[in-house]
């Protein structure tokens, strides 16, 4: 009977530990920004993966002011906020599993410039144009 007594306690423990998951979602990342880099002739990176709720900040470290950063299909444009080094233009992706491309205004149909970028949102985010 003692034997038993000690065994139990012991079970019930087991029991409790072994029911305590939870079933709670998982907490999503912070937001985040994420900056690129706008040159005299390309953005660095050209593509970025973010998550729904980050930010991308585009930044001019070139001195060429003639700049823009624009959605291919309208979804975003800055208009040629970047007159000095340090000038920059932000949005927050609220979307997921979607890719903006996008180019500079001045720049986009030139075909050897670089001037063309994307920001993938969400891990099944479709691949960029070729060439974004």
């Amino acid at each position: 009977m003692r034997r038993m007594l000690l065994t139990l306690p012991a079970a019930g423990l087991l029991i409790s530990l072994g029911c305590g998951s939870s079933s709670a979602p998982p907490i999503p990342p912070a937001p985040k920004t994420v900056v690129v880099n706008v040159n005299d002739n390309a953005y660095d990176p050209k593509s970025v993966q973010i998550n729904r709720g980050d930010t991308v900040r585009w930044v001019l470290v070139g001195v060429d002011t003639t700049h823009t950063v624009s959605e291919i299909n309208g979804a975003f444009d800055s208009g040629f906020v970047f007159q000095n080094v340090g000038d920059s233009f932000e949005r927050v992706f609220n979307q997921n599993n979607v890719t903006f491309n996008y180019s500079c205004v001045s720049h986009g149909a030139c075909m050897a410039c670089p001037m063309k970028g994307s920001v993938l949102v969400g891990d099944m985010a479709p691949s960029p144009i070729p060439g974004y």
